[in-house]
């Protein structure tokens, strides 16, 4: 048996079905209907590879975690615990402010890459700007706009990483209005420029194998839209 623990803006960044993510958002506990999903195996090399010095390999066992919960929606689920506080959870936030959240959470995933405001959140599940700005930081211990800020600064680093896109053409499709906003923003939360991650990046892949590599004086993890990501060393 294995825990695995996925930032929230990671797991609202998969394709999954709505259902499933309403149930694990509402703290439902399920099991697939296949009995040869996972194997102890690949949970010690996730354990292994998400601590890895190497942000290539760490990305590759985030990857293949998010393929195996696309593979539980295919395959069918059950149901094994249902959340049946029906007033509050054991932090204090109710299954309506849950609900909404979820909400919000799969309106900006599925258009962070556009222009997203508050205003335009709030609307879309039908509550009043403040109180959903209320109830979004209240649950998830991060505003909106921090929110909204990790994915698209999240989605850059995998398509800089991943693609020979333009530095434009990633910043529009991450949601960024222009590459001088992209620039900006990247570097104040990842250290380095996004020419520079790029770079590095591609040599992580080369180095990796090395068991090192020039991505490692960067801290490890997903941004959180909270706080820029330090670069250490001299």
């Amino acid at each position: 048996m294995g825990i695995i623990n996925i930032p929230i803006h990671h797991f609202m960044s998969w394709t999954l079905s709505r259902d499933f993510v309403n149930q694990i958002t509402h703290g439902s506990v399920i099991q697939s209907n296949s009995c040869s999903l996972l194997s102890e195996f690949e949970i010690a090399r996730w354990a292994e590879e998400i601590s890895h010095a190497s942000e290539s390999r760490q990305q590759i066992a985030v990857d293949e975690i998010g393929l195996m919960l696309k593979r539980i929606c295919l395959d069918g689920w059950q149901q094994l615990l249902i959340n049946k506080q029906d007033k509050s959870t054991s932090k204090g936030v109710s299954k309506h402010a849950q609900f909404y959240v979820s909400q919000m959470l799969e309106y900006i995933a599925t258009h962070h890459n556009l222009p997203l405001t508050v205003k335009d959140i709030a609307e879309h599940i039908g509550l009043h700007t403040n109180y959903a700005m209320n109830v979004f930081q209240r649950t998830m211990q991060m505003t909106i706009k921090q929110y909204i800020t990790a994915m698209r600064i999240n989605h850059a680093r995998a398509l800089l990483s991943d693609t020979d896109r333009t530095i434009l053409d990633i910043s529009l499709t991450a949601g960024f209005n222009s590459s001088s906003r992209f620039y900006e923003t990247f570097q104040t939360y990842i250290g380095v420029t996004p020419t520079q991650y790029r770079k590095l990046s591609r040599q992580d892949h080369r180095w990796s194998s090395h068991g090192t590599s020039p991505l490692y004086d960067l801290e490890k993890g997903a941004c959180d839209g909270k706080r820029p990501l330090t670069v250490l060393g001299s």
